[in-house]
């Protein structure tokens, strides 16, 4: 796992805190529970009990938003990084943040 230093300098946009379960789904299961603990229009992070090699591709059923799909880009002691393969759009993330809240 990154360290948080190396994480905020690889990042392109910035992260928020959120606490929100949803379901990530991918080729090999119809739907895992995950809670994600923190999102950026690029990407987000999660606790899950599932376990996806670099690469993967997962769903993510996203409030408001529908299903994106990511690319996982690591893994492990029950987290989860991803990329969205498209960024969600600037108006819709705003949107997003504050029906969180």
């Amino acid at each position: 796992m990154p360290t948080e230093a190396r994480s905020l300098e690889r990042r392109a946009l910035p992260r928020h805190s959120v606490l929100f379960r949803t379901v990530l789904i991918d080729s090999e299961i119809d739907g895992e529970a995950a809670e994600i603990t923190n999102i950026a229009r690029s990407g987000f992070l999660a606790r899950t009990g599932i376990n996806r090699v670099k690469g993967s591709v997962v769903k993510l059923d996203m409030p408001g938003l529908g299903e994106l799909k990511a690319m996982v880009v690591w893994c492990g002691n029950g987290l989860l990084g991803a990329h969205f393969q498209q960024p969600i759009a600037e108006a819709a993330f705003t949107e997003l943040l504050h029906g969180l809240a």
